[in-house]
């Protein structure tokens, strides 16, 4: 893919590990796919207008679009910044504790978040191009992976699990319809660096959307409401009812690497936005400085505190569709002047 439309893919589906289907699947149970689908429709409003604004600012970087009005350019700075860090924050707590609850079982945080930074400092002090590039060859995998899941557990689908439906309340829906819109809309704030065409990135929108709707329906086929109630991470239990020619153990590692791409390639576009946020000279200083405070803060306050995560989970469906809606009109107001 010539367009950075392929990191899109992964923007959109980055903070629905453990947070976003949990929630959604909370919010309205097995009915959660009627109110995801009308998020993908509000979320697609949202992208309508990150993609106005890449359109319109052409070749521009944001750093020189920021010169356009001194005060509304700093609102915007310091709400792409915030919007940036937090985005990097909620990857890192959702990689940590997935990779330390489920792949490297009792692991120390700082063995598994350091590599992982390190691999990701080291891309997004590259280019665009370049994250485009490892964006455009893990993004078949992930579309590989996800196809063979769904229909491995086609065999395993229950329709009673799914009767009767549309038993919850309209304001049920209406709530997962905007929980989705936002967390999916929300990491796209980083595609305003974007400058090249933007024809595909609704279309990619779309497609990684509609995987997490295809996600939300395979847990609930599957392990029934009942059971998707109870585990933390829904999206890699349901991954044990899979084998793989009856001898290969732990598939469920294998595939769920696909969620590994999603908060990788997001946590290297969320250092990218923080280096183009903060001063040009010596950003590569100030920009390690800020991950080794975040490594710190994320160790000693989240990770292994189930009560700090469940107030990031809580928070995350207000703060993400309130952050992806009103960092639109400054940008607006900055490409009229």
């Amino acid at each position: 893919m010539k367009t950075n439309a392929s990191i899109v893919y992964f923007l959109t589906r980055s903070l629905f590990l453990g947070f976003g289907i949990s929630l959604i699947l909370h919010q309205s149970g097995k009915d959660a796919y009627f109110g995801a689908s009308l998020g993908i429709l509000i979320g697609l409003i949202i992208t309508y207008f990150y993609n106005d604004i890449i359109s319109n600012k052409k070749e521009k970087s944001l750093k020189s679009l920021y010169k356009n009005h001194k005060l509304i350019g700093k609102i915007a700075q310091i709400l792409m910044f915030l919007a940036s860090y937090i985005l990097l924050i909620y990857t890192l707590i959702l990689y940590c504790v997935f990779v330390i609850s489920f792949l490297l079982i009792n692991s120390p945080v700082l063995y598994v978040i350091i590599p992982f930074l390190i691999i990701g400092f080291y891309l997004a002090f590259k280019s665009l191009k370049i994250i485009s590039r490892v964006a455009s060859i893990l993004m078949p995998i992930s579309i590989i992976f996800s196809i063979i899941v769904f229909l491995g557990l086609g065999g395993f689908f229950e329709i009673t699990n799914f009767l009767p439906i549309l038993t919850n309340t309209p304001s049920s829906f209406f709530k997962t319809a905007l929980s989705f819109a936002g967390i999916s809309a929300f990491p796209n704030i980083l595609t305003l660096h974007f400058h090249d065409d933007t024809k595909y990135n609704m279309k990619i929108y779309i497609l990684a959307a509609i995987s997490i709707v295809l996600c939300t329906i395979a847990i609930n086929g599957v392990l029934g409401q009942a059971l998707t109630s109870i585990f933390r991470f829904p999206e890699y239990m349901v991954l044990k009812q899979l084998q793989a020619f009856k001898f290969i153990e732990k598939v469920e590692n294998i595939f769920s690497n696909i969620w590994i791409f999603d908060l990788f390639i997001t946590a290297v576009m969320a250092i990218y936005s923080i280096k183009e946020t903060i001063p040009t000279k010596n950003n590569k200083l100030v920009t390690v400085l800020i991950l080794v405070v975040t490594v710190y803060f994320i160790n000693k306050i989240f990770v292994f505190n189930y009560v700090n995560e469940l107030k990031v989970y809580y928070i995350l469906p207000y703060l993400s569709l309130f952050l992806a809606i009103i960092i639109i009109f400054p940008f607006k107001y900055l490409i009229k002047k």
